[in-house]
């Protein structure tokens, strides 16, 4: 469904795909009102669709699977032009300066605190950049929040490691994350473990009290 974007725009799948967004909105001939009223469900506001058409940044998959359901699109296709925007996007803030921090590895290799949030950075940003509103707005279970806005954001600005509850939560909320839960958990538990060597404390296993200074950089 919709056009094949040219050969011009295959050099950034993230204009790709907003071109193809666009011109399924157009053969459709909706509205992004319209099309915020043909997925109630998925609950994402005319402005947000908008967004996810510019090309400027790499939506997050619900919204383009919001968006492509309302225009009749195949979710197939958009899944595929969706991944291949997300992983080059990925690529390109890894490979960027980092100003003296640690790269961003796999869950599996991660064995510090400031490589975990390394880690939570980069997912957030293929998530799409998603607000720390946003973030908490999804993580919410019979009215109480997982993900308090105000604790995700001290613990991204590297004020305060997360407990293991709330990285997990975070996980799930980006949703880009092809890891298993089983293995952040582990991943969590080498970094607390590295935090309490590093500053000769006993933590018995549990999740650490809010301690200051990650900042990006090893403790």
């Amino acid at each position: 469904m919709g056009r094949t974007p040219g050969a011009h725009a295959e050099a950034d799948p993230a204009v790709e795909l907003a071109q193809w967004l666009r011109s399924l909105r157009r053969q459709a001939g909706l509205t992004y009102q319209r099309m915020a009223r043909e997925t109630p469900a998925a609950g994402f506001a005319p402005a947000t669709l908008w967004r996810a058409a510019r090309g400027t940044t790499v939506p997050r998959w619900p919204v383009v699977a919001a968006f492509v359901t309302a225009c009749g699109g195949e979710l197939a296709q958009a899944r595929r032009m969706w991944t291949a925007a997300a992983e080059q996007h990925r690529s390109v803030h890894s490979a960027a300066p980092s100003s003296g921090r640690e790269p961003v590895l796999g869950p599996e290799f991660i064995h510090t605190p400031a490589q975990l949030l390394q880690a939570m950075r980069a997912m957030r940003l293929e998530a799409g950049g998603p607000s720390l509103r946003e973030l908490e707005d999804r993580a919410t279970s019979y009215g109480v929040t997982l993900l308090p806005h105000s604790t995700v954001g001290a613990v991204l600005r590297g004020e305060r490691m997360p407990s293991k509850a709330l990285l997990l939560h975070f996980v799930a909320a980006c949703g880009v994350s092809r890891a298993p839960s089983g293995v952040w958990e582990d991943a969590w538990d080498r970094a607390a473990a590295y935090r309490r060597w590093a500053t000769g404390a006993s933590g018995g296993g549990r999740d650490p009290a809010p301690r200051p200074a990650l900042k990006g950089a090893a403790p």
